[in-house]
């Protein structure tokens, strides 16, 4: 949903994508030779990282996250606005995922 380079310490490039189904909300960070990453519930996320979306490639997104950390269904309104700012729908992907946290995956 929203892409940026942050300065710094060097090229820093930063990703959010949304679960909308399950508000879930993930992150990732390409800085020099080291990448991170992480999922979290929505008002986790917020809580954790508050000034995550503060970018200006991101703030739009900061209501909406905050909306889904209450509950709210907010994917129409997030693929609208994201259409809106940058002229044609994102790239979205519908993966099927399997709950796994606290099981052994092994068979």
């Amino acid at each position: 949903m929203a892409e940026w380079e942050r300065g710094g310490r060097g090229p820093r490039f930063v990703w959010v994508w949304l679960a909308f189904e399950d508000g879930l909300v993930a992150t990732g960070e390409h800085e020099g030779p080291d990448d991170h990453a992480g999922v979290w519930s929505a008002s986790a996320f917020r809580e954790t990282w508050p000034d995550r979306l503060d970018a200006p490639a991101a703030r739009w997104l900061a209501p909406f996250v905050d909306r889904m950390a209450r509950g709210e269904d907010v994917r129409e309104a997030v693929l609208t606005r994201y259409a809106e700012l940058h002229g044609q729908p994102p790239a979205t992907t519908v993966w099927s995922l399997q709950a796994s946290v606290g099981r052994d995956p092994r068979p």
